[in-house]
Parts: C-alpha cells; sequence; structure tokens
C-alpha cells in the first residue's frame, strides 16, 4: 500500500508547528477527525514509530488523521526550554482547528499516549466540544510522573557509572532523561491530577491501560460519572514509551493500535 503523508506547518506564523497530515484512504470517509498528541520527551522519541502506524492504520479506514509537534519539540519552532503546559494545551485546540478546516469535519476524536492523553482530556474538558479520546496509559498524577521519571533518570545514570543527580542548566531549567524541563513545567506537572476535572472532556472515552494506575479503576468511574461513555480495555503490553522496552516486537504494539481503530471504527461507522 502506498502511503501519502503531507507534511507542512501551520499555526501562528511566530510559533508555527510541524505536522503531518495522513488523508482518509477509504470512501466514503468517516464522519469524524483524528488528532494524534504525542507524549513528551523521551516518551516522545521511543513512540514516534507506533503513532506513526497508527496514523497509517486510521487513514487506510477512512479517519483524516493529522500528528504534530508541540511548540518546542520535535521538528516545530521554538526550544524544549520554552515548552509549557499552557502552550501545548493551545497548540490541541490549533491542531483541532487545523484537523478541521483540511477535513471538512466538525466531530474530532483526540488519541493521547500518557501524558498526550492527560493533555487530551484537560484539553477537551476547556473546550466542550471533543467527540471522543483515546486515553492510552494516560498520566493520572502529575507528582507520581515527575517521581517515575527521576527513578528512571536515576537509575540509569547509576547503570552508566555516573553520579545519580539531575543535570542543572542555568538557575531554572533541570535536564531528566536527557531532555531540559524549566521550574515552571514542573510546577505546572505538580497540579495535575485528572480526578480534579469537573467538566465532561469528550462524550466518548476508550481507556487502555496494562495495569489500572489507580489500582480500582476509578479514572474510568470519575469519567462515566461525568455522563461520558467509557469502555476499558486492559492490554498486557510492554511499555514502549520507555528506553528499556527495547525489544523490536514492541516498537509497535499491534494489538494496542488495532484495538484503537476498532473501537474509532464501531463508534464511528
Amino acid at each position: 500500500m502506498i502511503v501519502h503523508i503531507e507534511p507542512f506547518y501551520f499555526g501562528c506564523s511566530a510559533k508555527p508547528l510541524f505536522g503531518c497530515y495522513h488523508a482518509p484512504k477509504a470512501e466514503p470517509a468517516r464522519d469524524c477527525g483524528v488528532v494524534l498528541c504525542y507524549p513528551i520527551g523521551q516518551e516522545y522519541i521511543h513512540s514516534h514509530r507506533a503513532y506513526r502506524q497508527l496514523a497509517v492504520r486510521l487513514s487506510s479506514v477512512g479517519f483524516p488523521v493529522l500528528r504534530f509537534d508541540y511548540y518546542g519539540s520535535g521538528d516545530s519552532s521554538g526550544n524544549c526550554e520554552q515548552g509549557r503546559i499552557r502552550q501545548w494545551l493551545a497548540d490541541i485546540s490549533t491542531a483541532i482547528d487545523e484537523i478541521r478546516r483540511r477535513s471538512g469535519l466538525v466531530r474530532v476524536c483526540l488519541v493521547g499516549l500518557r501524558l498526550g492523553g492527560t493533555l487530551s482530556v484537560i484539553a477537551g474538558a476547556e473546550r466542550g466540544d471533543i467527540e471522543g479520546i483515546v486515553l492510552w496509559e494516560p498520566v493520572v498524577s502529575g507528582r507520581a510522573y515527575i517521581e517515575e521519571l527521576t527513578t528512571i533518570h536515576q537509575d540509569m545514570l547509576r547503570d552508566s557509572y555516573m553520579e545519580p543527580k539531575h543535570r542543572t542548566i542555568g538557575e531554572n531549567t533541570t535536564e531528566i532523561l536527557g531532555f531540559l524541563l524549566t521550574s515552571h513545567v514542573l510546577m505546572e506537572l505538580e497540579k495535575i491530577d485528572l480526578f480534579t476535572i469537573r467538566q465532561k472532556p469528550a462524550n466518548n472515552i476508550l481507556l487502555i491501560e496494562s495495569h489500572a494506575e489507580d489500582g480500582d479503576g476509578r479514572l474510568g468511574n470519575c469519567l462515566q460519572g461525568m455522563a461520558t461513555h467509557v469502555e476499558y480495555q486492559e492490554l498486557l503490553n510492554s511499555p514502549i514509551w520507555r528506553e528499556d522496552a527495547n525489544q523490536p516486537n514492541v516498537l509497535v504494539p499491534h494489538e494496542t493500535l488495532q484495538s484503537v481503530v476498532s473501537w474509532m471504527a464501531e463508534v464511528w461507522p
């Protein structure tokens, strides 16, 4: 199958975002556009191939798909020290406007892995016009997320026979796993708690986890309490976003990608 991908820049001319548009291959096209929201930092790098494959699979069954880089990441303008949670939320809104403009569709589904899923929920709750969200191993607690990254960072340095501490670049910037996070971003991450969301993020949500992070399904129950239709799937896949998940057969978790495609095809036939 020949895959046609259109790379381009979009959004504000002062802060252009890089995106790749996957036009729907099946006719007629589905009545919903898809925006893929990446995680950040090293998790972005490790999940890039899987996201590209997901975009190809979704477009092959009729969905118009846009995957893009947040400001200060990937091929978008800016550098990582300029990244902000509020900026990334604004970038998601810009991407939503762009997929609607290119596809001519009003309905939009966001697909987010790890922090990308968390940002999708926050953006959906703030906007109130999102049809669906796929939450793939979302970060429920920003504080726990920072602690997890810090532990992995320390273990990596220890295994490399280096002193297990953060490398600080300048007064307000810290390196974690090869990426710079400002004190402002760390402070914003600390405040993230999906259980505090009070507005409905989307009409339909698919929650995919390899294990329940909160232990008792609280996130799914919380989302259902907002009159959202939630489907929960537990898929025992290796964490592709981790440095230690280096087996070739987990770079593209086919079962998870197919579950996403099947769910979306069922919700928007």
